[in-house]
């Protein structure tokens, strides 16, 4: 057989070139079509949530307010939440209503309320009082998610109004961040608990203040185990991370694992469950 000559060494590699070409247009065709069937289907989950919400707005008014103030506010039980983060935000009181059966419970900075009815009502707490520095929450959780065994008040994280010793579990998520005074808020947390009761607590784990505008400092796992140690002996430490595609997720699948000197960077928020010396 005769050696290829030089033309078709050419014609060899401009069919070669031809087809990388090819190829990579097709992988950006094929990247162009799942993106958009990708928006398609966002599409079609904001309508399914829209059309959940018509019976909440025609039957419950003050549902509106919770729309004005969805960004600072949240409520899982309403679906207009990113389904991602209203999983996470239960989540947490899932968790803690492991520590509340039977027992004496504040939900400090309780927000719309949902997670203060999820300890009375799943969690088995013999009583719940929560607590939030905004009278419109307080109103819509009186509204939505009161009951028997529940009292929601206004008051300041730091300053509650409760009686000295009168809960044996204070719950508090994403609370200390925002506080300018975190002692302050930790030493009334210890005020109001009985002796030997159990503080649940919350806070991101390093989330810039740049995409938090109502946060006012960022905790490491050192920080945050530093401050709550003041009044607390802090007995475990959790990562918790809501499998989003949300940055400060780092990556991980959607849970609340124990925290290790291996995993502690990749938490998105960090739990911790302490007792009051």
């Amino acid at each position: 057989m005769a050696d290829a000559t030089p033309s078709d060494s050419m014609t060899i590699a401009n069919n070669s070139t031809a087809m990388a070409n090819l190829q990579q247009q097709v992988q950006q065709q094929l990247k162009y079509i799942q993106n958009q069937r990708q928006q398609l289907q966002d599409l079609r989950d904001r309508i399914g949530r829209l059309e959940q919400l018509l019976p909440f707005l025609r039957y419950r008014p003050e549902i509106q307010w919770l729309m004005e103030n969805k960004s600072e506010r949240m409520d899982p039980t309403v679906p207009i939440f990113d389904p991602g983060r209203a999983d996470f935000h239960l989540d947490r009181y899932v968790f803690a209503a492991t520590y509340c059966r039977t027992l004496r419970v504040a939900d400090i900075a309780c927000g719309t309320g949902y997670g203060s009815e999820h300890l009375k009502k799943v969690g088995g707490a013999s009583r719940v009082v929560g607590v939030d520095i905004c009278p419109e929450a307080i109103q819509y959780a009186v509204t939505q998610h009161g009951g028997e065994g529940l009292d929601f008040r206004t008051a300041p994280g730091e300053a509650t109004g409760l009686e000295d010793a009168s809960c044996d579990v204070v719950v508090s998520f994403e609370t200390i961040e925002h506080v300018p005074d975190d002692r302050a808020l930790l030493a009334e947390f210890a005020r109001i608990l009985a002796p030997g009761g159990r503080l649940v607590c919350s806070t991101p784990n390093l989330w810039p203040l740049a995409i938090a505008p109502h946060h006012v400092r960022e905790y490491d796992r050192q920080q945050f185990v530093s401050v709550l140690q003041c009044h607390f002996e802090v007995l475990e430490l959790w990562n918790q991370n809501s499998g989003t595609s949300f940055e400060f997720n780092r990556q991980q699948p959607r849970g609340i694992v124990p925290t290790t000197d291996v995993n502690h960077s990749l938490a998105e928020c960090f739990l911790a469950i302490c007792v009051r010396r």
